[in-house]
């Protein structure tokens, strides 16, 4: 039998049998990460962090009905879970979090970054302006950095072979909004805060390629509203499975686009 690169903490591992690979995601209990346990659970051991709400789980097995299509059913079966309280504007809840994953299953193999605050302000009015935008730019930018920065210094960082092996990567899920002007919806802030995760996360893709890991954002346009949540779950899996690196893929109704 061979030799086993990380000891199974997860209890659900046969010793003949390959662990499924360790996605740690955050924003776990919005619509984006409710989705993305129900869709990708079986493909990924979950460490589902979320803040106040709590983590939606499906039953052991469960059946996805598509709203459009009533007589098209989807089975659902039973999920890794693992779910994690924490608010990540902490700086201190970063280590925590990283501790809960690594005691849990051992390894992380995809960090998965869609928690993310929106709110809208006016350049004009007479909003709390630079309080807002810098609220945003610390979660939807700042905190995805640390997270990944501390994955690498307790767990990536030295061993590039096994990193590579695994196809470890970070996603970070950005918005439309980083890349494209849309006026007159006080989305100023917002988008800022995404631009800055695409440039950070083209940052990480160089540095953090010296070690075997991939960085790369998806860019999904307003879900479920103009396009699918299960699409943008979707396309986070495929950037996961790819080999592509540094790149935003933007995810329009139109259909998908890297840069």
């Amino acid at each position: 039998m061979g030799r086993r690169l990380h000891r199974p903490l997860g209890g659900d591992d046969d010793m003949n049998a390959t662990p499924l690979p360790v996605c740690l995601l955050t924003g776990a209990s919005g619509r984006l990460g409710t989705r993305f346990c129900e869709l990708y659970g079986h493909r990924y051991r979950i460490v589902a962090v979320h803040c106040s709400r709590p983590v939606h789980q499906p039953a052991e097995v469960s059946w996805h009905i598509d709203p459009f299509n009533p007589g098209v059913r989807q089975r659902i079966e039973g999920r890794n879970v693992a779910t994690l309280q924490a608010d990540l504007s902490d700086p201190a809840q970063i280590p925590r979090v990283i501790d809960f994953a690594l005691e849990r299953f051992g390894r992380v193999d995809l960090l998965v970054n869609a928690a993310a605050i929106c709110r809208h302000v006016s350049l004009t009015g007479g909003d709390p302006v630079a309080d807002h935008v810098t609220a945003m730019l610390d979660m939807n930018a700042v905190v995805p950095l640390r997270l990944a920065v501390e994955l690498s210094q307790r767990f990536w960082r030295g061993r590039s072979g096994e990193n590579a092996a695994f196809n470890r990567s970070i996603v970070n899920v950005s918005s439309t909004s980083g890349a494209f002007i849309y006026s007159n919806i006080g989305q100023s802030g917002y988008a800022a805060s995404k631009a800055a995760l695409h440039m950070l996360t083209c940052h990480l893709a160089d540095e953090f390629a010296a070690f075997g890991l991939r960085a790369n954002t998806v860019a999904p346009d307003s879900f479920p509203e103009r396009v699918t949540t299960a699409s943008v779950c979707d396309a986070i899996a495929r950037v996961a499975a790819g080999d592509m690196n540094g790149k935003m893929l933007l995810l329009e109704p139109s259909g998908t686009s890297v840069v």
